[in-house]
């Protein structure tokens, strides 16, 4: 069996809708929300001229180049082969481009999930499968992790790679055209991530063996790595990396800063002197921005009710205010720039807009469209979201969305989903979800809830939901559930709970703790018995650990929040579905619930996708989902 390495738990405006109007909203038929991306990661040539991105609205995703002169498109590659699916391309150089897919294999009868990085040709010739006929890498399960782009160097990139039966991968200097490899630093137990500066000198590593966490650092290729930092695993560390700066001793980083993650820099020699550079009092600060050109960090990411990007560099500053004035209303990111940074492709997105993408000259300033994920839909047939707080349990005021179907008449109550998010460390946000817009459609509102527990807002938040995943975090879920019918919102006798992985297990463990507070509840990729989860994820690196880190070892506790072991308690219909080549949870949770359910003789159905993973990605997977939740919601809810 492969053992694999993670937790595993783990030209126009495009404006928002007005929530005014009692107009209803035209009718989006399931196939238009399930259909594949027209355009999807677009990303362009260093001379300008081309642009490569993939496509799956013809029900077969493949990998497009369109000439931006001409207009001209070709396809150049299926990008869904078999078990595989390409997830992103990007040009290495004019001459040369680097896709990345991820897939699933099977060993026994587990499935694991596998990473792979092809070459090929901007014309799709002399295509490679990297490391495929090498004894290294033909059974080495991810392949794809680049440490460095070499921006510099057009044929090479660095690739962190451990062998068909180690964990502890080493890094290889890859020649992109021959598939050449050169030995640049061997494993260094228990490093599993490697970071390199901004030369493309791997300076950083990390990673756990046990319990035990280490950081180790060099000061060049000629230097030993040395222990920086050494701590348990599961406590939070002093800090944690995240890319090197322009200056050769400017490590990033991420520490706390009135416990809420900020962004700090470091000398990575000594890691005695933290300079703050970033930090929301209210909020964490989620990611570092790089500039596509040369990866120099530009800014940092963070999300209140929305996703706001803090720009550092003033030429970035620049870009931001013009976007801002071209795309009002959207969140706006740039994804890729030329070397010279002239033109930029920049994606932008609301709750009413799916993403949509665009080229920006940054000497004329002209803004030229290059396509949409799903251009079909518009943004008068999507419902706002509309940040809300809900008082909880004790006091607590949880952050969250409430999305109500156009044309809803006010003070009038609806039918109405909750729908707790994935994770559970994790957390809603403001943007396009075609799930969360099906429901909407359909007439129903839906209440997505930040509960305790949930990440972005702080550690006393999230460890408040630490081993409470049937307790706390449930029970700030019921508090959303109670307040939409003491408000009106929801019309209590049709009231359903609906969610997807954590969320698919707050579904069950909901009509499990609340009889008669809900009239049915879906589960998708949801766990069902927290008891086997261990033992479920003890096939990845530190699955096990982190597992019972995330849930408990008291079996008492396990068994108490567990909805499989009381599906007598459950009163209402229910539906499971479940991707059969699911790696983050395997499809017997839920076969396991449905088992349950026939012998207390409750409604169930059950629903099985052949070949889909945990984020049911095909847009056929998709398609199946969303037919079956709206039959079941229309139903239920009448």
């Amino acid at each position: 069996m492969r053992v694999a390495r993670g937790a595993g738990v783990a030209g126009a405006l495009w404006l928002t809708g007005s929530a005014g109007s009692w107009a209803a909203a035209p009718h989006v038929s399931a196939e238009e929300f399930a259909s594949g991306a027209a355009m999807e990661a677009p990303r362009i040539s260093p001379d300008g001229g081309r642009l490569v991105y993939l496509s799956s609205s013809t029900g077969t995703r493949l990998i497009v180049l369109r000439d931006l002169h001409t207009g001209q498109v070709h396809s150049l590659l299926h990008g869904g082969g078999g078990s595989f699916r390409a997830t992103s391309c990007s040009f290495k150089s004019a001459q040369r481009l680097l896709c990345h897919f991820e897939g699933v294999l099977h060993s026994a009868t587990e499935p694991f999930p596998v990473s792979r990085l092809v070459a090929l040709d901007p014309d799709g010739g002399a295509v490679r499968v990297l490391f495929q006929n090498t004894s290294l890498g033909t059974h080495a399960q991810y392949q794809d992790r680049i440490v460095s782009w070499l921006p510099d160097d057009p044929h090479h990139v660095l690739v962190a790679l451990a062998d068909h039966d180690g964990i502890f991968p080493s890094v290889y200097r890859v020649d992109v055209d021959s598939g050449g490899l050169k030995l640049l630093v061997a494993e260094h137990p228990p490093v599993l991530d490697w970071i390199a500066d901004h030369n493309g000198v791997v300076r950083f590593g990390y990673g756990f063996r046990g319990d035990s966490a280490l950081y180790v650092t060099r000061n060049g290729t000629d230097d030993s790595w040395h222990a920086l930092e050494t701590f348990r695993r599961f406590d939070r560390a002093r800090f944690e990396p995240l890319a090197f700066g322009v200056q050769p001793n400017q490590l990033y980083v991420v520490a706390p800063q009135q416990r809420h993650a900020a962004v700090w820099r470091m000398d990575p020699t000594d890691a005695s002197d933290l300079q703050l550079v970033f930090a929301q009092p209210q909020v964490d600060v989620q990611a570092l921005i790089e500039w596509p050109s040369d990866w120099h960090v530009a800014g940092f990411q963070y999300e209140t009710d929305r996703p706001h990007i803090f720009y550092l560099d003033p030429q970035a500053q620049a870009v931001e205010k013009a976007l801002e004035r071209a795309l009002p209303n959207t969140y706006h990111r740039v994804i890729d720039a030329t070397p010279d940074s002239r033109l930029l492709v920049v994606m932008s997105s609301s709750d009413v807009v799916p993403p949509r993408y665009d080229l920006f000259d940054t000497a004329t300033g002209i803004l030229t469209p290059l396509g949409a994920e799903n251009a079909a839909i518009s943004p008068a047939q999507l419902a706002p979201m509309t940040p809300i707080t809900v008082p909880g349990p004790g006091g607590t005021l949880i952050p969250g969305y409430l999305t109500r179907p156009r044309g809803a008449e006010p003070g009038k109550p609806l039918p109405a989903v909750v729908f707790p998010h994935g994770g559970p460390h994790a957390r809603d946000s403001w943007g396009y979800d075609p799930l969360l817009q099906l429901m909407a459609n359909r007439g129903y509102a839906v209440l997505q809830l930040n509960f305790r527990g949930s990440s972005g807002y702080g550690e006393e938040w999230q460890d408040a939901g630490h081993q409470a995943w049937g307790t706390i975090m449930s029970d700030d879920i019921t508090a959303g559930a109670r307040w939409l019918i003491d408000q009106r919102i929801a019309d209590p006798r049709r009231l359903c709970i609906v969610g997807w992985s954590y969320g698919g297990y707050a579904a069950l463990i909901g009509v499990v703790r609340n009889p008669g507070l809900y009239r049915c509840a879906a589960s998708i990729a949801g766990v069902t018995d927290l008891g086997p989860l261990a033992r479920d994820v003890a096939r990845f690196y530190g699955g096990a650990a982190a597992a019972h880190e995330s849930t408990g070892t008291d079996e008492a506790e396990l068994k108490a929040e567990s909805p499989l072991r009381h599906a007598d308690r459950i009163g209402v219909p229910v539906l499971l579905v479940h991707g059969e080549d699911d790696t983050t949870v395997r499809a017997e949770q839920s076969r396991a619930m449905a088992r349950a359910l026939a012998r207390q003789h409750v409604p169930y159905e059950l629903v099985l996708i052949k070949d889909g993973e945990h984020g049911l990605r095909g847009p056929q997977m998709r398609l199946t989902l969303y037919r079956k939740l709206e039959t079941f919601l229309a139903e239920n809810l009448k």
